[in-house]
């Protein structure tokens, strides 16, 4: 059919209202309540799916739930219906990484300068490994006990970390993710959010003021990091490891707050060209023989390390575990089949 050019106007705010609702509070606007009112008046959305849509893009839920079941139920909803009107239109709908895409605007580092506050699909969980194994891998030492922590780590979860001290690597317990305060558009104070991820173009910005000193770097140890793949409301999780080691060294910038006492964040930057379907960011991931300059040299000489992991040094491990179900250690146990390769770039093919 013929879509005309106001149809195609409503169908991007309302695409752009469940990009917004994927990075937390929606305020409705008139603008929205006309997209909807023009969809039931042109026979594409029945009243009552515009009401719900409506009501949807009124949900409140905090990202530091680690489920994200609010969060998870609202964009579910948004997307089912514009999933459902783009058909009706004879459209492909956005997927994943068009949705990210919109949404990255309205992400906290954007307005507030502060990192980058991430999504619930982004690289928001981890399996850091056992300890002993982490102790061997990194050569580093305890200096005090601290309990196993949790097998799968979510923001504002206790996880280990490398960071140089007195000559030596030392082995920490932290929290993850920096505690950043945001506010509304009416100035209203927001609960602290954790941001557990720093962009990596970002460095000689606002995370300038610990990346600039190598006492505030650390590694952060991980046998696997998830990333949620597939269509909206039916995301699954996928894992993904280095084939030649069991751990491997993540970035990462630690400080001492308040709030958390001592806490740390991974850098991302961009992802390989033959990953991006699963993610267009990934961590940035530090062979042995770069740990030291990472924990020691200026930070004029890190700016190397911004590049692409090789996709064929990395394990997908894809699974049929939703998203939403995918942070618990026994599901982990559960995962079914082996490594499965990276996927090969059409230029490769």
């Amino acid at each position: 059919m013929r879509i005309d050019r106001i149809t195609h106007i409503a169908m991007r705010v309302l695409y752009d209202a469940a990009a917004r609702a994927k990075c937390g509070e929606v305020e409705r606007t008139w603008g929205h309540r006309l997209a909807l009112e023009w969809m039931v008046q042109k026979g594409i959305a029945e009243p009552w799916q515009a009401a719900d849509f409506w009501d949807a893009l009124a949900i409140q839920w905090d990202t530091h739930q680690y489920e994200h079941t609010a969060g998870y139920v609202q964009v579910t909803r948004l997307m089912g219906a514009l999933t459902n009107w783009s058909y009706r239109l004879g459209l492909e709908p956005l997927g994943p990484i068009e949705m990210g895409r919109l949404a990255h605007p309205y992400l906290a580092d954007l307005e507030f300068d502060c990192g980058t506050q991430q999504l619930p699909c982004m690289c928001n969980r981890y399996r850091p490994g056992e300890r002993h194994r982490i102790e061997d891998h990194f050569s580093a030492r305890r200096l005090r006990e601290f309990n196993e922590g949790p097998a799968i780590v979510h923001p504002r979860e206790p996880g280990w970390v490398v960071r140089q001290g007195d000559g030596q690597r030392i082995l920490e317990h932290m929290t993850w993710g920096f505690p950043v305060y945001l506010r509304g558009k009416s100035g209203q104070p927001l609960k602290v959010k954790p941001t557990n991820n720093a962009r990596f173009d970002k460095l000689g910005a606002y995370w300038k003021q610990w990346a600039m000193f190598p006492k505030n770097r650390c590694l952060i140890p991980a046998a696997a990091y998830a990333e949620a793949v597939g269509p909206a409301g039916a995301m699954m999780t996928t894992w993904l490891s280095v084939k030649d080691s069991p751990v491997f060294a993540w970035a990462g910038l630690w400080r001492e707050s308040d709030e958390w006492g001592l806490c740390y964040t991974g850098v991302m930057t961009d992802n390989a060209p033959e990953l991006a379907s699963i993610h267009d960011r990934s961590p940035v991931i530090l062979d042995p023989q770069d740990w030291d300059t990472w924990l020691n040299a200026p930070l004029d000489d890190l700016y190397s390390f911004d590049r692409p992991f090789p996709a064929d040094r990395i394990a997908v491990k894809r699974t049929s575990v939703l998203w939403k179900n995918g942070g618990r250690a026994d599901q982990f146990a559960d995962i079914p089949g082996e490594h499965q390769p990276a996927p090969q770039s059409p230029a490769n093919e």
